[in-house]
């Protein structure tokens, strides 16, 4: 099906103009609402192979050069046109923009935690009532890392928002993602391979920066 491929939403218009995308077609920006939508016109969906992945981010990675901010949209965001583009995006406009300048100057750091046994989580305090209540709670123990408290010391001037996953998988435990100013990821390495030996019996490997992926799924 030939479509609108949305790629992200930008914080600005590329000087040098939006080039072509993993289909050699001509990008273009479209305004919606004050957002700013990186889309091409495809023949067909984009397959989800490595190669088009690859080439997807590729493209972002270069428009991210001279753009503040950009927010990746899902891979596979395929509409019929520009209104429905528009419909899509305009009622989630205001939260669009904040998920938006939350990710202005910066990237993405992504912290994996291993080991053979999960730290004990803290218990909620009081009780929960209800099956709410009860997610809730269950929520807030997932996003639970105490494995890595040792590094938050070193890296809190660095960290600008997290988001993290508990896998409690032996030996992958965790996930935690980091946005991080552009520019900082020897720093924020530099603050991981320190606390190292703090971690025990727990490591930590670290891959990035990336593009704000996980803070773009967030939105």
């Amino acid at each position: 099906m030939s479509g609108v491929y949305l790629y992200a939403l930008l914080g600005a218009t590329p000087e040098a103009g939006p080039g072509v995308g993993v289909c050699e077609e001509p990008l273009r920006i479209v305004e919606i609402g004050g957002l700013l939508a990186l889309v091409g016109d495809v023949p067909e969906a984009l397959p989800p192979s490595t190669a088009t992945l690859t080439a997807q981010d590729a493209v972002l990675r270069r428009l991210a050069i001279g753009v503040d901010a950009v927010l990746p949209a899902r891979f596979g965001t395929l509409l019929a046109d520009d209104a429905a583009l528009a419909e899509a995006l305009v009622p989630r406009r205001g939260e669009l923009a904040q998920a938006l300048a939350q990710v202005a100057g910066c990237e993405q750091m992504t912290l994996r935690v291993w080991g053979e046994q999960a730290a004990p989580l803290a218990e909620a305090t009081g009780t929960a009532h209800g099956p709410g209540a009860r997610y809730l709670a269950s929520r807030r123990r997932a996003r639970q890392v105490p494995e890595v408290e040792a590094l938050r010391h070193g890296l809190g001037a660095l960290i600008r928002a997290e988001r993290a996953e508990r896998h409690d998988r032996p030996p992958l435990l965790a996930t935690v993602q980091h946005l991080v100013p552009r520019g900082q990821s020897a720093r924020y390495l530099a603050e991981v391979e320190a606390a190292a030996p703090r971690l025990h019996p727990w490591r930590v490997t670290v891959t990035g920066p990336w593009l704000p992926y996980a803070f773009s799924e967030a939105a």
